[in-house]
């Protein structure tokens, strides 16, 4: 293993740690929209979370700690990801968001059906930024279970220069997570159908995004 590989999968996962942990607990982080579902309140039933791949910091940070598994790709990116996101107390299942994630899909399923919480960015890992693909809705599809989509803004903010514009907001800052409608895929859904669903996934996560903006840009 590289020196450099070395330091971003064991050294790395800890920094970010170090630094998360104080950063976020100045962030004033409000909830709106139907914050029933939030993990945070939930009772611990199946249910598929969806957001962008650009939110996910603060989604890593707020919701730690509840054993929330998360679909992460195969290869170092993916890697690298999963030993970060443990650190925080979730659990990964490593695969594909598209339909041919076998796999993946059946260990989700599992988790699903034991009542607990699954993860899953629609548009990673390298986009196309904020375009869902069918992962979240195929996985509603064969396991019974909804999508409950979701996204987060912040008043102030760092904006990377990356393939999703990932988000980091500032310490101090207020920020806000916005909760769409649960989304239910028939069993029975044809391929026609399972566009129209991830259309209305990706057309429900764009008007969370634009409604967190408009908050943070107005009354937060």
């Amino acid at each position: 293993m590289k020196i450099k590989e070395f330091l971003m999968l064991n050294i790395m996962p800890f920094a970010i740690k170090l630094v998360l942990y104080p950063v976020g607990a100045t962030l004033r982080i409000s909830e709106h929209g139907n914050a029933a579902v939030s993990p945070r309140t939930r009772p611990k039933e199946g249910v598929i979370y969806a957001f962008w791949h650009s939110r996910i910091i603060t989604a890593v940070f707020y919701f730690r700690k509840r054993a929330i598994n998360v679909l992460v790709s195969m290869g170092r990116d993916g890697e690298f990801i999963a030993r970060v996101i443990e650190k925080f107390g979730f659990q990964s299942t490593r695969g594909s968001t598209s339909k041919e994630g076998f796999r993946a899909f059946l260990g989700l399923k599992k988790v699903l059906k034991a009542g607990n919480f699954v993860a899953i960015t629609p548009d990673g890992p390298r986009g196309p930024k904020q375009t869902a693909q069918l992962g979240a809705v195929y996985l509603a599809k064969v396991s019974g279970f909804p999508v409950t989509p979701f996204s987060f803004d912040s008043r102030k903010k760092w904006v990377l220069n990356s393939w999703d514009n990932f988000i980091i907001p500032k310490p101090f800052s207020k920020g806000v997570f916005v909760w769409g409608k649960e989304i239910y895929v028939p069993k029975d859904a044809d391929d026609k159908m399972l566009e129209e669903k991830r259309l209305e996934l990706e057309t429900e996560l764009n008007r969370l995004t634009e409604e967190a903006a408009s908050l943070c840009r107005s009354s937060l």
